[in-house]
């Protein structure tokens, strides 16, 4: 069936394929053969004759769409690719029904059609170029300025391409994962995804999201014109779902990304829904925008009430006498933890994925002891390489688990200084493989009743460039390679639930859809110093921007730092400030981490903070809830919850810790106060001096070390959320 309005023919969802040729191109509609909404798909004339590539357009949830093009000529859309998406639940709203619309009058020879689904629409040029543009009040949000497609230097199959956004020097663009330069806004900045692997360059503390949110400011006269309320909120989210190397270069007047080996280009738009929009509340768009994703990507767990609080870590205890000695003095001293952590080296040879009976001998009594009479639980460190000394080994070996060399069909030798030998890196991309590991991992750990997992090395670690050569059985790590940490994930996460337990694991890399198994992230090996501190604020708010919402830092930062040195003891007090309001609350370090080897003052303040995280826990609760329903960050910055101020868009050093509280972070050295903002349509309490502050005003805050700018928002007559004023 087929309706004409005006001099476009709209295609409604009826048969399977309902198809028209245009003056500018082809178009067609075909239901999805897994019962979804079906998709438009829309191929360009060229020369005359319909050769140019398919651009599929299919919707992916509410007011989202999914824009997949095979690169091959001729070539087909293909639905077994790694990527980060899964289907979404079907929308049921006729509002949000697929419709695919071929423009035929004779005026648009340069307009093949378009597709919309909710309130976002794409239009399809007669060169194969996409506009995205939000229905409810006409904003074009996304705009391709080019695509090029060339053949690749390597592979016969694969391509390299590269797709620019149109931009402009007032947009702000914020996500794409973890950095350490210390920007929460992306623009003016470049990557190379690949770098993100390099233990030598990044020391664990890059990671590529490619996961981006958007906002152009409206000027007065686009005010004025659209009758939207909350015209200052994100304009739209992207997935740039290619999983293999490349780059992004976030440019003045364009976005370009580009992947080097890729059978087909895949990406994910989305934007607020129309109701959000018309709301008074801009935060409510703002937050469409990660409900959107996190339905299409996966939604995190909810986290365990019993990981809400303190963890802790260090490099590293080496027996089991050295750690029950230390959370035994915990456990005295009364100082609440929900996590310790026994680092790496705890196995005979790299890939035992068991204790070492000389240093752990009654692995099952210490962990009674941690559990009943501690109430702590035990996170252990798992790496994924098997050494060829290892018990693993030979299953590993003989089964093809491992990363193969793609020039010559054999294992390739990975490069790991810290797997004592020659290293074989498994296979997490293979499901044999992943379940192999995992019962690996049972006899060396869960049988214990260990349910805590750290992935370290997670990238998967290697000093320089990933080796020439590296095959995984999903293709060659220049298609796929992004996606080790996504896959690794898989195996710890499919374990868990095939037991009944909560997924839970720590991880040093990440990938897009990774929160749907329940893999955190941390900021890798940071230096311990007070510039590590502040660049640690922009990473993890990018980071839970990204999607990925649980997060933590190593408090103190990992590298240098001494405990009996009088700038550290004063680094550590305000790290510990920080990492209270942050989603997981962590310390570790290559160093002494026990808070009772610092000064008296600092411990006093540590061991406050600590406890005072464990008072919180209801409300970091109520958090984790959310990101567990909707995909809301733990930690936003302050435009997200304030998008119509126009002073918050600016401002990367505060930060909202749930709904109701704001933290300024003091991250210089003898700093005692620190000026803030306080965002317009609030009041602010003072946590601890009770001090109220009215909002749209800068102020300098006292912040003694005892203290820090911590505020509990108040709207009207009540304090909000259920953090109780001291």
């Amino acid at each position: 069936m087929a309706y004409l309005r005006g001099a476009a023919i709209l295609f409604a969802v009826v048969f399977s394929v309902v198809s028209t040729r245009t003056q500018a191109g082809h178009v067609e509609f075909r239901r999805s053969e897994s019962g979804g909404s079906g998709s438009c798909m829309f191929r360009p004339n060229k020369d005359g004759a319909v050769e140019a590539p398919i651009i599929d357009i299919e919707p992916w949830g509410h007011d989202s769409l999914r824009v997949r093009i095979p690169l091959a000529s001729g070539g087909k859309v293909r639905d077994d690719l790694p990527g980060a998406l899964i289907k979404p639940p079907s929308t049921k709203d006729r509002s949000h029904g697929l419709l695919c619309e071929s423009q035929t009058e004779a005026g648009s020879r340069h307009l093949i059609g378009s597709t919309t689904n909710g309130n976002l629409k794409a239009d399809v040029s007669a060169e194969g170029l996409l506009t995205f543009t939000r229905v409810s009040d006409g904003k074009v949000v996304l705009q391709e300025a080019t695509r090029i497609t060339k053949d690749s230097d390597k592979f016969v199959d694969l391509f390299m391409v590269s797709q620019s956004f149109l931009s402009s020097s007032s947009e702000v663009i914020f996500g794409f994962g973890e950095h350490q330069n210390g920007h929460l806004n992306q623009k003016g900045l470049s990557y190379d995804f690949q770098q993100c692997l390099e233990y030598g360059h990044s020391h664990g503390g890059e990671v590529c999201l490619p996961v981006i949110v958007g906002h152009t400011p409206a000027s007065q006269s686009e005010r004025a014109r659209t009758q939207a309320a909350s015209t200052g909120c994100l304009d739209y989210g992207l997935l740039w779902n290619m999983p293999g190397f490349g780059n992004v270069s976030f440019q003045t007047d364009s976005t370009t990304w580009t992947a080097f080996a890729a059978a087909q280009l895949d990406f994910f738009v989305t934007v607020a829904s129309a109701s959000s929009m018309s709301s008074s509340n801009g935060m409510l768009a703002n937050a469409d925008i990660h409900s959107h994703y996190v339905d299409a990507t996966g939604h995190s767990p909810l986290l365990p009430d019993w990981a809400a609080g303190y963890w802790h870590s260090k490099n590293r205890y080496s027996s089991q006498s050295d750690f029950l000695a230390a959370a035994k003095e915990f456990h005295d001293r009364k100082i609440p933890v929900d996590i310790i952590v026994i680092d790496y080296h705890h196995w005979v040879n790299m890939g035992d994925w068991s204790f070492d009976p000389k240093s752990w001998p009654d692995p099952q009594a210490m962990v009674n002891t941690i559990q009943k009479d501690y109430n702590m639980n035990i996170m252990v460190s798992v790496w994924p390489f098997s050494n060829t000394k290892s018990t693993s080994f030979p299953t590993i070996n003989a089964s093809m688990y491992g990363v193969m060399n793609g020039s010559d069909n054999d294992y390739l030798n990975w490069p790991d200084p810290n797997c004592g030998g020659p290293c074989y890196l498994y296979d997490p991309t293979q499901p044999a493989a992943r379940e192999y590991v995992w019962t690996r991992i049972m006899a060396g750990y869960t049988k214990y009743g260990i349910h805590v997992f750290w992935l370290d090395a997670a990238e998967p670690e290697d000093i320089g460039p990933t080796p020439t050569g590296a095959a995984y059985k999903v293709g060659p790590a220049e298609q796929v390679g992004m996606t080790f940490p996504f896959y690794h994930s898989q195996t710890i996460h499919n374990g868990q639930v095939s037991q009944g337990q909560q997924p839970l694991m720590l991880m040093r890399s990440g990938w897009a859809g990774q929160q749907r198994y329940g893999g955190a992230l941390w900021s890798g090996d940071t230096q311990s110093t007070f510039n590590s501190l502040r660049v640690s604020i922009a990473a993890g708010l990018n980071t839970q921007l990204s999607g990925i919402a649980w997060w933590t830092t190593d408090i103190g930062g990992y590298s240098g730092g001494n405990p009996k040195d009088d700038q550290f003891n004063e680094l550590i007090v305000r790290w510990f400030q920080f990492g209270a309001t942050c989603p997981l609350f962590r310390q570790h370090g290559a160093r002494p981490t026990e808070p009772w080897l610092l000064s008296n003052q600092s411990y006093d303040l540590v061991v406050k903070m600590i406890n005072l995280r464990a008072s919180w826990k209801s409300y970091v609760m109520d958090a984790m809830q959310q990101v567990n329903k909707t995909g809301l960050p733990v930690q936003r910055p302050l435009w997200y919850d304030f998008p119509e101020d126009t002073k918050t868009w600016s401002i990367e050093d505060q930060y909202m810790f749930g709904s109701s509280v704001m933290v300024a972070p003091v991250y210089k050295y003898q700093a005692r106060n620190r000026t803030l903002y306080f965002p317009a349509g609030s009041k602010w309490q003072h946590y601890f001096t009770g001090t109220v502050y009215d909002g749209g005003e800068s102020k300098t805050i006292d912040a003694p070390l005892e203290t820090f700018p911590l505020f509990v928002r108040k709207n009207g007559t009540a304090w909000e959320g259920s953090l109780s004023i001291p």
